[in-house]
């Protein structure tokens, strides 16, 4: 893993990924490269003159944001976004891809799926949506966990990126029926459904986390949505997530739960794959 990569449309919006990426480069002593992607389908004059000046800002702005004698580098690439971003996270082997929120069209986003879902979905590389301003370091994370590689490989990149922050895990264990039993959080059925759960975890985990201080993740009754809308109330910085993965003909399909985190979040994401 050589670079933390960057892409920016040189919006407000991007900025914050922009001197995110720039944070976390110095954290974790890598070099950025910053890209901006433009159309390519513009006669080629105007294609020419339109990539100077988006150099031109771009340099500007990463002059102004990196610290002095940092390792950052830029491009301006012609092409497809979603493509050119892939490519290059290949071609460099990112070991993170930053990215800033898309802009919201609210009837678009109901039949489409934005740039980022789709980069998100089509990349390998653990990908951080920031949302937030980039002008401190990660405090508090929030890491839901299914016992999914991916969700191993979430764990590992938060302490990566967020060496110092309080890091709070969870496993959700749903009661199923519970409105027609009564059988609430604190029923039979519910401690022998997280016993099971928390030895499932104690397996999964014991085969990713072999640091001394592993990461402690609570085994909590209830369902996932429910269970997030209650810890976010503390105002995480990064909620961690592991990409859900299908096999077969779809192997890039992302969770629901997922793919509205991308789309709406209540914070920066980092989501990663196993």
């Amino acid at each position: 893993m050589t670079c933390i990569l960057a892409a920016t449309d040189l919006s407000i919006r991007s900025d914050r990924a922009v001197q995110r990426a720039l944070r976390l480069g110095r954290v974790l002593n890598l070099p950025c490269h910053i890209i901006s992607v433009i159309d390519d389908d513009l006669p080629s004059d105007l294609l020419a003159t339109r990539k100077a000046e988006v150099a031109a800002r771009l340099m500007r702005f990463v002059d102004s944001a990196s610290a002095p004698g940092q390792d950052v580098t830029f491009d301006v690439i012609a092409g497809d976004v979603h493509a050119a971003v892939q490519a290059e996270a290949e071609a460099r082997d990112a070991a993170l891809l930053v990215l800033g929120l898309h802009r919201s069209r609210p009837l678009l986003d109901l039949i489409r799926e934005t740039t980022m879902v789709r980069i998100v979905r089509a990349t390998q590389r653990p990908v951080l949506l920031v949302r937030n301003p980039a002008d401190h370091d990660y405090a508090r994370v929030l890491a839901p966990v299914c016992f999914s590689p991916s969700c191993a490989s979430a764990l590992l990149a938060v302490r990566a990126i967020a060496p110092r922050a309080e890091l709070r895990s969870f496993h959700a264990v749903p009661i199923p029926f519970s409105g027609l039993t009564g059988d609430g959080p604190g029923s039979a059925m519910a401690r022998e459904l997280c016993a099971e759960a928390t030895a499932e975890r104690d397996r999964w985990q014991a085969s990713f986390d072999q640091r001394p201080d592993p990461i402690n993740i609570e085994i909590i009754s209830g369902y996932l949505s429910e269970i997030m809308a209650r810890l976010t109330v503390d105002r995480p910085d990064l909620i961690a997530v592991g990409a859900h993965t299908r096999s077969g003909f779809v192997p890039n399909v992302l969770g629901s739960f997922v793919t509205d985190l991308i789309v709406t979040p209540p914070c920066d994401v980092l989501v990663a794959r196993a």
